[in-house]
């Protein structure tokens, strides 16, 4: 009897630990979810008029000469320009020259990423870092900037975004520049998808989009299930 009892015992805990690996395994990790911001039209027209206003004070300036302008025109006047300052500074200093470079461009690149964050929203109900809706946003964002301002300055822009500092970690764990490959690398998807597909509105591009991100052999790469 005593040997039975141990016997059983033993197999009790044995299926413990076999459905609590299991329990482990098909437990739903919580998606790390970013913040992204909605820049308004007449926000980034604020910020792009006064770009354009230095450059006419300062011709013959460098680019590099003009954003230092900008940076030092926002700080002297913060409390009037916060908003605008606020959007300057979250660019890198490579899509400041950008801007500068192609004002109007910028206009429809930032109306590009204010349609890739709702439609992510609206596909995934978030938008998430290093993830299948991570890839969707910078894929809709490209196809949408190829569309509006061209594959040539799409990639510009595009690439410009990705010029950060890459060394750490990201919250999910992997690297920064893992992270920085996943993106160009599914920015170029999206360019290719809104040079193949420019006749699609914003909605149907997003649909399209989201079959393709869920294809067994989809062209778009993620880090994070």
């Amino acid at each position: 009897m005593k040997c039975k009892f141990f016997k059983a015992a033993a197999l009790c805990c044995t299926c413990m630990m076999v459905l609590g690996n299991t329990m482990e395994v098909y437990a739903e990790e919580q998606p790390i979810v970013i913040s992204e911001q909605i820049v308004t039209s007449s926000e980034m027209e604020k910020l792009v008029e006064m770009v354009l206003d230095i450059k006419d004070a300062n011709p013959g300036k460098s680019e590099q000469e003009i954003s230092d302008i900008v940076s030092k025109t926002l700080e002297n006047e913060r409390k009037e320009t916060r908003g605008i300052s606020d959007i300057w500074n979250a660019l890198t200093e490579a899509e400041k020259k950008l801007l500068i470079r192609y004002p109007v461009a910028a206009l429809k690149v930032n109306d590009a990423k204010n349609i890739a964050t709702r439609q992510t929203e609206r596909k995934f109900g978030h938008n998430g870092l290093g993830d299948r809706s991570d890839a969707f946003r910078h894929g809709i964002w490209n196809a949408e900037m190829t569309i509006l301002i061209g594959a040539e300055k799409a990639e510009l822009f595009a690439t410009a975004h990705e010029e950060k500092d890459t060394t750490g970690v990201e919250p999910d764990g992997h690297t920064k520049l893992e992270h920085k490959n996943m993106d160009l690398h599914n920015n170029n998807v999206g360019r290719k998808i809104g040079l193949a597909q420019p006749d699609l509105p914003e909605e149907q591009m997003a649909d399209y989009i989201y079959d393709v991100i869920y294809q067994e052999n989809t062209p778009f790469v993620w880090l994070n299930d």
